[in-house]
């Protein structure tokens, strides 16, 4: 499910809305690491007539180019060294459905070529086998790379561009769309909340100024990470007086590790890192235990993130 206030997020849902009777037309998806693409597709796929069809994700980037033309398109017993069975492609997996390409920038250039033909013809061949099969499927592509670069550089075919990108989506960085932290913050803590069984809990003031105020480079998948790594090493305990659940993290560990690989970003000025509470059994107020270091607040933020 698609969750987000941002003028660019409503773009999206109107382009999916537009796409709903529309199962032929390709799209290809672009965007950085972690924004949401394969979730757009899923979307697609459901919101249209081959909802009820296969929805096939393999990871181009993942498969090596020996293995590419079987892995695709299948192949027949017996047809090479190790072929000890028939096995289906992911073409024909996703006949009727959506053929979800993720990480097609990464896919070789000879590996392009063969699928062009699949992609024109809507034909496949298994390896060995002395017939053609025809499949109907909705092809969907996604990158993080910029397609047109690789195009002006002779690593992807100008041709399988212009079959892909027929309709495109380009999904923008959490750190350009803040409207759309919070719900999504929100929505994934009453997921996680629900499959932990413990009550769902409410980001305070300090928590959305904090979580707002972070970069996220690694984006809707990052902000996940440090929900449900808060949420799943916390200590959940309620408050006698108030009936109101809360919520304290046990370590700072999550963003650290983020720190020390550099994927912290520079927008943290202004923070106030001090007087963050975390809540357990009893009230654990932490006076301006960071007040020299911002970016360490924010690096702990999966311990800092009071939640109640």
């Amino acid at each position: 499910m698609l969750f987000g206030d941002s003028d660019a997020m409503r773009t999206i849902h109107r382009t999916i809305h537009q796409l709903r009777n529309n199962d032929i037309t390709s799209v290809l998806i672009t965007g950085e690491t972690g924004v949401g693409k394969e979730v757009v597709a899923q979307a697609i796929h459901a919101g249209g007539p081959r909802a009820s069809a296969p929805f096939v994700a393999p990871n181009c980037g993942a498969i090596p180019y020996e293995l590419a033309e079987s892995v695709f398109f299948g192949h027949v017993r017996g047809s090479f060294t190790g072929a000890v069975a028939n096995q289906t492609g992911y073409f024909e997996r996703a006949d009727g459905g959506t053929l979800f390409l993720d990480e097609i920038g990464d896919m070789s250039i000879e590996t392009q070529v063969k699928l062009l033909r699949a992609l024109a013809e809507s034909i496949i061949t298994p390896i060995g086998a002395t017939e053609s099969k025809k499949v109907d499927i909705r092809i969907i592509a996604a990158t993080n790379a910029d397609l047109k670069a690789k195009v002006e550089m002779g690593q992807f075919r100008q041709d399988l561009y212009f079959r892909l990108a027929v309709m495109s989506i380009e999904i923008s960085p959490l750190r350009e769309r803040k409207d759309d932290i919070l719900p999504l913050a929100e929505y994934m803590l009453s997921v996680l909340a629900t499959r932990l069984e413990v009550p769902i809990p409410e980001l305070t003031p300090k928590a959305v100024e904090v979580l707002e105020g972070y970069t996220f480079p690694g984006n809707v998948r990052e902000l996940r990470n440090i929900i449900e790594g808060a949420l799943s090493g916390a200590i959940v305990g309620e408050d006698s007086s108030s009936g109101s659940f809360a919520l304290a993290a046990r370590t700072a560990k999550r963003l650290e590790s983020h720190e020390r690989e550099g994927w912290l970003g520079p927008s943290t000025a202004g923070l106030d890192p001090g007087n963050y509470k975390i809540w357990s059994e009893t009230e654990i107020t932490i006076e301006n235990s960071l007040a020299q270091d911002t970016t360490r607040s924010i690096s702990r933020l999966s311990d800092w993130l009071p939640l109640d």
